[in-house]
Order: C-alpha cells, then structure tokens, then sequence
C-alpha cells in the first residue's frame, strides 16, 4: 500500500481528508501534517509537525516514510490572505512550487492539489461555467489559485509529474 502524506492535515479539509483516507488506505498508512499540534480528528494515527515552507523537512519526510502520494491541503484562504496578502502569496505559493520540486525530485507517483473557484473571479460567468473562460481573480487567494493551476500544469507537461486536482465550490 502507498503511503500518503497530507499537509494542512489540521484544516477544514484536511481534517476530514485524513479520517476517509485511513478508513480507505490504513491508519499506518496516511501521514498526517500540520504546522500546528494535532486536532482531534487526525490524532489517532501517524501525525508530524511539518512547515512546507521548509523543503528540507518535506524531503525528510517524503524519504522516511518512503511516500508515493501527497495531498497538498496546506494554505492560507481567503480572510485571512487578504488581511496579510504577500505572506499569504509566498505560503500558497512556495509551498505549492517547493512540493512540486519533491514530487519530481523523489518520484512521488500522485499529487493532489486543491484549487477553488475564486480562480475564476467576478467577470467569469455566474451559469454553466465553462472550463475555459474568462479568469481574473481579485483576490490574493484566488490569485493564488489561478497561477498555481498553471503550475500543476506546467510541471505535468514539462516534467511527467502526476497533479490531479479540482475546483472547490464555496466550503462551509
């Protein structure tokens, strides 16, 4: 069985995340991380206090545990970016170009990578959204997410690295 690492473990959907994949895949067998200590959800298995920012600590860990997956859940949405949106932009940013890196470097086989509709922005249409259209974020969080698609992109094209991702809808 592969073993997964998820970032941002301790956040709205990492949390939830966590529980499934472990019902899915085996508590030993999904690592659960967090800048901070362990919410409740997530402590009953394999749980690390990782920084993405800090890549060295990623590539320890992808190597220790020998992980093939990653979920990349770790990053600073909207709210709380804007109040703060240049560090929110080197959060979302570095970290998501820092695990790409380790994904290609280590032959990490799958990286998951939450996007959002905020991608899309005010002048995007409102109904039957095409994949293609119209994409201006305003927002550091949005932003944030439209460039990081077109990362995922690049490093899937350019690189063989396998990004799977979507666009999240508003999350309560």
């Amino acid at each position: 069985m592969n073993k997964i690492l998820v970032t941002g473990a301790c956040g709205q959907l990492g949390s939830e995340l966590v529980v499934k994949l472990r019902e899915l895949k085996g508590k030993e067998n999904v690592i659960a991380s967090d800048i901070r200590e362990a919410v409740p959800q997530v402590a009953d298995g394999p749980f690390l206090i990782v920084d993405v920012m800090n890549t060295e600590e990623i590539v320890q860990t992808v190597e220790k545990y020998e992980i093939k997956e990653i979920y990349h859940l770790a990053a600073i949405l909207s709210a709380k970016a804007e109040s703060n949106p240049k560090w929110a932009w080197d959060i979302n940013m570095k970290s998501l170009l820092s695990l790409l890196d380790v994904c290609r470097e280590k032959n990490v086989e799958k990286f998951f990578w939450p996007s959002s509709i905020a991608a899309f922005g005010p002048d995007s249409p409102d109904e039957n959204t095409p994949q293609e259209t119209i994409m201006n974020p305003n927002t550091v969080y949005g932003i944030s997410k439209l460039a990081g698609e077109r990362w995922c992109e690049y490093y899937h094209l350019h690189y063989g690295v396998d990004v799977r991702s979507l666009r999240y809808p508003g999350i309560i």
